[in-house]
């Protein structure tokens, strides 16, 4: 498939992925033979996304940086709220090496976390996180939601939220965790993923990845 055929094909699916994934979510093809004016197409723009518009900044540098192993990439997204909560996942358009173009995905989980924080007020106001502890019949629950909380606790003391952490913060938080002995326990390195929004295999790479001194 030629390059001008990859990105006519992921500009008729826009839409399609748009529709699937819901308003919350933008869709955009970026042509990286036109960097001035490469936004091909965008579904459920964020403000000042439109056709023509060039390529972000953080995308050019990402397309410098290359996609050796011909994974999408998880990039911070420049936000006009600092209590926004957006994760962008971007995959190149044809040749790995030499990409003609970009796929981004960005989706804003502002609502989803301000819903998760008020059902958490909710139920340590009305005691009924407690209530459910007591009504479990071993410790493994318990266990488990201590792990989440101080994985949770960890990701947090670098004030930055996972959407937006480089790769070294990540490879930072993980080392933080692997020295408190949180990574022995039964689903923690799944848990750590979800959390920083990464592959389970990803982890075990920042876990042997070495930490500035």
């Amino acid at each position: 498939m030629h390059d001008n055929e990859a990105l006519a094909l992921c500009e008729q699916l826009a839409p399609f992925w748009a529709e699937v994934c819901g308003s919350g979510t933008e869709i955009c093809v970026y042509d990286l033979s036109d960097p001035e004016h490469s936004l091909m197409t965008v579904c459920h723009p964020r403000p000042g996304h439109l056709p023509g518009s060039p390529l972000p900044e953080d995308l050019r540098k990402l397309v410098d940086a290359g996609f050796s192993d011909g994974q999408s990439r998880l990039v911070a997204v420049p936000s006009e709220s600092p209590l926004a909560d957006l994760r962008c996942h971007v995959c190149p358009i044809g040749d790995v090496a030499h990409p003609c173009g970009l796929l981004c995905v960005t989706k804003d989980l502002t609502a989803a976390r301000e819903l998760n924080n008020a059902m958490q007020t909710v139920l340590e106001r009305f005691a009924l996180e407690q209530s459910r502890k007591e009504e479990a019949t071993d410790n493994e629950p318990t266990l488990a939601a201590m792990m989440r909380q101080r994985i949770a606790a960890v990701v947090a003391e670098s004030g930055i939220p996972p959407a937006r952490m480089s790769v070294q913060e990540k490879v930072d938080v993980v080392h933080r965790l692997s020295e408190t002995g949180v990574m022995n326990i039964k689903g923690a390195v799944g848990e750590i993923a979800a959390q920083l929004c990464v592959s389970v295999p990803t982890v075990y790479r920042y876990l042997n990845k070495h930490t500035p001194s």
